[in-house]
């Protein structure tokens, strides 16, 4: 043995000390095979080390029956999942830069139970959902019984209805998962149509899926029977090896989820040249026909179904009859086939297009704002907008240089934005007296990118309390504070505003400066009140579509937003 080389000077921190014994495997006393075959890699660690920061890895080495393995067989974790996850153990650094990655240090957290990792992965995960993830973050989040993680999936799903049918990636998801998104009432689609062309791709993918293996299954049956009866999650890994060609994560977090996934796919693919029945099998698994189902046919006109779901091979030509004869009648006697959805009711819209878009409610402003008449909106129409020094820019992902150089624009120059307001239309009025200090919140969404200009908020309502506390039959002294928060609670941007305002008005708070929101993340707006008196409160809409800009409110927690009936407005521009 050399002599020792002082290593330990040079490392000041703990943390450092650590990443050495990592990186050399220094007095490690464990080793690991990490992955599955054939990409399989031998990792050291150190039984303290690691007992130190995981229950999990305490009862392996120290419990009553000791791992006596050596080397340790981990086969339902990635390689560069375990090494991440160790290198948080030995030296407190979490390095997440993809979705999958996230996914898949995640599980590997949940399992040896690491739940700060876990909340930093999950964190991620809620950051960077798009509509081409969505169903498999909805997935994961399922697997794991992410509650709130699950909800944004399906508000996603919901908002983004037809980029989430269209990417090559829904035909790549769990069937169960299908037969979620075919059955939310909200969904963003022109017709069922949608739906039934995107059964039709999902079958297709999955018969090329079943005969890509069979063509690369062993022709030897004994080899087949071999590998069916090998032990461990590396069983699953090689039955459904070809998953998702663009992402190398996608082989697990889901070493349980896949085994089910192959099974769905055996079990449902339609034969594309029959007419057979397809009825659910004895053991109750869900099949394509289960998804079919819930597609709601007798919203289609009949020129609709004849001309595509009666041609297909996935409804039997005596279901397609049947199911032509009622749409024809409402009053027919000819019963829908048994399963099928009897609703005649179109999905509701959440973004304004589509045949039910002229049926959603649209939310104006009841009184005048104190800051600038022209910023609101009368009963029933609007006020022309403002006219930009430059053309309003169009409504694509790459807005923010043109919007830019509008914002610049005006601010050297003391023009006004063109305004649009995402109104709250009060359902219920519940007022609040604030004593000292009113606190409000609420979290949103957006379906597009926007530039956040500011809120709207109520004033107070006149009462002998605040009468004596400076105020008048005409008016008050407001004092308040807002900003607006990121999905990590870093601060955007705020305003102080302090200001006489009248009784009964909505008052405009504009920020500090303008603040670009992307798509899909979430946002948090808080207001601190300092006046005291009764406000105006009640309980506000939690959708809303303002100039084909869809916003969810109340997203996460439901401690993230609170008396989010005092934040009546957003005011945006795109």
């Amino acid at each position: 043995m050399g002599a020792p080389s002082d290593w330990q000077l040079e490392c000041t921190e703990l943390k450092q000390r650590g990443a050495y014994l990592l990186q050399t495997g220094q007095w490690s006393d464990c080793t690991f095979l990490v992955g599955s075959e054939p990409n399989q890699e031998v990792i050291a660690g150190h039984k303290l080390i690691l007992a130190m920061a995981s229950p999990v890895f305490e009862a392996m080495f120290y419990g009553g029956m000791p791992e006596r393995n050596d080397p340790i067989p981990i086969l339902d974790v990635q390689i560069d999942a375990f090494k991440d996850l160790l290198e948080y153990i030995y030296t407190g650094n979490i390095n997440l830069c993809s979705f999958d990655k996230a996914c898949e240090l995640c599980y590997g957290a949940k399992k040896y139970m690491l739940p700060h990792l876990v909340k930093e992965c999950t964190r991620y995960l809620w950051s960077d959902l798009y509509p081409r993830n969505a169903c498999r973050a909805y997935e994961f989040a399922r697997l794991f019984d992410e509650n709130v993680l699950m909800e944004k999936c399906l508000q996603i799903i919901s908002t983004n209805t037809k980029e989430v049918l269209n990417d090559s990636s829904f035909e790549e998801v769990e069937l169960n998962t299908v037969i979620t998104v075919f059955s939310l009432d909200h969904l963003n689609i022109d017709s069922e149509m949608d739906l039934f062309n995107a059964a039709v791709r999902y079958s297709k993918a999955m018969e090329q899926k079943k005969n890509s293996d069979r063509s690369t299954s062993p022709s030897n049956e004994g080899q087949a029977h071999e590998r069916v009866e090998s032990p461990g999650p590396s069983t699953s890994k090689e039955s459904s090896q070809v998953v998702n060609v663009e992402s190398s994560a996608e082989n697990s977090p889901a070493a349980a989820a896949e085994a089910c996934r192959s099974c769905d796919g055996d079990s449902t693919t339609p034969a594309p040249d029959t007419k057979k029945p397809k009825t659910p099998p004895p053991d109750n698994k869900p099949t394509l026909r289960s998804a079919i189902e819930k597609i709601r046919f007798l919203t289609l006109t009949a020129q609709q179904f004849a001309e595509g779901p009666a041609r297909s091979s996935l409804l039997t030509e005596s279901e397609a009859f049947t199911v032509l004869m009622n749409i024809l009648s409402t009053n027919s006697d000819v019963p829908m086939p048994t399963g099928f959805s009897t609703c005649r009711t179109p999905r509701k819209q959440l973004i304004g297009c589509g045949p039910s878009c002229n049926q959603m409610t649209t939310f104006v402003v009841d009184t005048p704002s104190p800051v600038a008449v022209e910023q609101v909106w009368g009963e029933g129409s609007r006020a022309p907008p403002a006219s930009l020094p430059y053309p309003r820019p169009t409504r694509h992902e790459n807005l923010w240089p043109v919007l830019g150089m509008v914002l610049d624009h005006t601010e050297r120059h003391g023009g006004d934005l063109h305004k649009i307001y995402c109104r709250r239309a009060v359902l219920q009025q519940t007022d609040c007296l604030n004593t000292s200090v009113l606190d409000c919140s609420v979290t949103f969404m957006v379906d597009k990118n926007i530039c956040l200009l500011g809120v709207q908020v109520p004033t107070q309502a006149p009462s002998e309390e605040n009468a004596g506390t400076g105020g008048t039959a005409s008016g008050y002294s407001e004092l308040l504070y807002a900003h607006l928060l990121d999905a990590d609670g870093a601060r955007l941007t705020y305003t102080h505003y302090t200001s006489r305002v009248p009784y009964r008005h909505l008052l405009d708070i504009l920020f500090n400066r303008p603040v670009y929101i992307q798509r899909n993340k979430v946002y948090k707006v808080g207001i601190v009140f300092n006046k005291v008196g009764w406000y105006p409160m009640g309980t506000c809409t939690q959708q809303v579509a303002a100039e084909s800009v869809f916003f969810n409110f109340g997203i996460g927690q439901s401690s993230d937003s609170v008396r989010d009936g005092l934040i009546r407005s957003i005011i945006f521009t795109y």
